[in-house]
């Protein structure tokens, strides 16, 4: 019965710090705190393989290997601890820091180069491995019994980061951890040999709840919400190893083997994902390196500097959506001139206005441009003054909703570009007036180009809107899910929800395109400012902005959505640099 126990419990802590290890990696890369909780996870993942074999066939010196595991993963875990106090304390305990690991060092070589420094191996599968009272066991406890101190004493003196609500998460996994090592370094040396199964039980107790600390601390960072994504990606591949367990009992496999299959799996799942986050960043790298890019272009003449940010733009969001085709027309007096183009209509060619006026996005089929699926409007006030098309999906039957959600803020932004280029003539009295200038017709280009390469998910989205609806009430801010998922810390809800009220105050003010509102009727580039100020910041009723803004019911809510996305967006990329 011992035998099944312990057998099964290093089997399941073995898989479990290894997909960790790889999942914690590949969603908080660079974090410093995910890398050394990876590197901890992977160690302690050697360290529970190691224990699941010797069950079976015990090898002289692997007793040692195991050790050096522990010592890794515990300077990793003291790394991490230093991580979450201030930069100004973690730099006055550099030289006691240093002292730790140099100690680990030459526990670690003492432990690999000291022949039979563990006794009684062979033989033993089920007990704590025992050494010899001597210099490498007077080390490798030291070792471990000052790690756990200091680690103590990070997260519990000055700051007391142990005692936050964020920091407890970490104390817990820590006295977890705490627990499991102490009982190891006391079963080293007693007679008889103590249970095996209580230490591993403790250290994977301690490993996981550390696991979960970095990815909660991290709310894995930069793109994933924890909540969702953590436990439904665990999930899959447990039950993709549980399938590989089935199968190999079901083929009369050895038990033995059970663990090497059960490591291959959760690996080839592990590396797969890794390998796809990085493909996905990657992805995203070359689009926010393209935007830059677009940016600095100089302008050579507006009307052809305008035509350029349209045709990008319309080549990026066919890529994104993979999309066959597309074009991007825009008013010049009772007619729609093709600005932009992708295997589609010509550029330069002109329609009558009445054939391509639309209220909203409209999947329909239209005579003079065939081959187009989705037809997405751009006011300004009530005058459309532009049009983009896409055909239809290239991998795919049809488009889904978050996708369509794209295309109208890109429209959005085409409206703003297009407003803005038709205000040229009057440059020098709109910069008098309202400081807008060419460089913010830039500007929008550049946020056209990052709706498509930031795109938020659409549960962020929900919680900025759900945010926006309660801010004035920061008790309920500071008890919200999208406190969480931005890493608000305070010492109270209450405080919680002021520093998120005042994140979300501070965030609507950078879409002000310049100091001073100008007068009423507000040029199409204030629309999304306006919109999220007016409605949540001032509470002015959704009737009386539209009248603000001369526009209809159905653009101002077209309009809402896409200021919302562009908040949301906003927000996680001050998430990402404040990172």
């Amino acid at each position: 019965m011992l035998f099944q126990a312990t057998l099964l419990v290093d089997l399941i802590a073995m898989g479990t710090c290894l997909w960790m290890a790889f999942y914690l990696f590949a969603r908080g890369f660079p974090s410093p705190i995910t890398l050394r909780g990876a590197i901890l996870l992977l160690a302690l993942a050697v360290f529970f393989f190691s224990a699941y074999i010797n069950l079976f066939r015990q090898i002289v010196g692997m007793s040692a290997v195991r050790s050096v595991c522990l010592i890794i993963g515990l300077s990793a875990w003291h790394d991490i601890t230093l991580y979450l106090i201030p930069p100004a304390v973690r730099h006055r305990k550099r030289s006691w820091t240093i002292a730790v690991f140099l100690l680990g060092a030459v526990a670690i070589t003492l432990l690999l180069g000291t022949e039979n420094a563990y006794i009684g191996e062979q033989g033993n599968n089920l007990y704590v491995a025992r050494m010899g009272i001597g210099i490498p066991y007077i080390l490798y406890g030291a070792f471990e019994i000052i790690a756990l101190i200091s680690i103590l004493y990070n997260l519990l003196a000055k700051e007391r980061v142990g005692l936050t609500p964020v920091g407890r998460y970490f104390l817990f996994a820590s006295l977890f951890a705490s627990g499991g090592v102490g009982y190891g370094v006391i079963a080293l040396a007693l007679s008889p040999p103590m249970p095996r199964i209580i230490q591993d039980l403790m250290i994977f107790s301690g490993v996981f709840m550390i696991g979960v600390s970095v990815a909660r601390h991290q709310s894995l960072v930069e793109r994933r919400t924890t909540l969702q994504d953590f436990p439904i990606a665990s999930l899959t591949v447990l039950l993709i190893t549980l399938a590989y367990i089935f199968i190999a009992l079901r083929l009369g496999l050895s038990p033995e083997l059970l663990g090497p299959i059960a490591a291959l799996a959760v690996l080839t799942h592990s590396l797969y994902d890794l390998v796809r986050e990085f493909l996905e960043r990657l992805r995203i790298q070359h689009e926010s390196s393209f935007r830059k890019q677009l940016r600095q272009l100089e302008n050579a003449g507006s009307d052809a500097t305008i035509r350029l940010r349209l045709q990008e733009g319309l080549d990026l969001l066919c890529s994104t959506l993979t999309a066959s085709a597309g074009f991007i027309a825009i008013r010049r007096g009772d007619e729609f001139e093709v600005a932009a183009s992708r295997q589609s209509v010509q550029v330069e060619r002109r329609f009558p206005a009445s054939t391509v006026s639309y209220e909203d996005i409209s999947r329909t089929q239209n005579d003079q441009i065939p081959g187009i699926r989705y037809f997405a409007p751009s006011f300004d006030g009530q005058t459309q003054i532009a049009i983009l098309g896409i055909g239809k999906p290239q991998s795919r039957l049809d488009y889904s909703r978050s996708d369509l959600d794209l295309l109208s803020e890109v429209a959005d932004q085409v409206g703003t570009i297009v407003s803005l280029s038709n205000l040229q003539p009057q440059i020098g009295q709109m910069i008098a007036q309202s400081e807008i200038n060419e460089n913010e017709a830039n500007l929008v280009a550049g946020e056209m180009l990052g709706a498509m390469a930031a795109n938020p998910d659409e549960d962020f989205i929900k919680m900025v809107e759900e945010g926006l609806r309660h801010l004035p009430d920061y008790i309920l801010l500071g008890q919200s899910a999208l406190a969480d998922r931005l890493g608000v810390k305070a010492g109270s809800h209450i405080e919680r929800g002021r520093e998120l009220q005042k994140t979300i105050f501070d965030a609507i003010d950078l879409l002000r395109p310049a100091e001073k509102r100008p007068p009423e009727p507000l040029p199409r580039v204030w629309y999304n400012h306006a919109v999220l100020h007016d409605a949540y910041v001032e509470g002015v009723p959704n009737r009386e902005i539209m009248a603000r803004l001369y526009i209809s019911e159905g653009t101002f809510n077209r309009t809402r959505r896409n200021a919302i996305r562009g908040l949301a967006r906003l927000l996680m990329e001050k998430k990402t640099v404040g990172k």
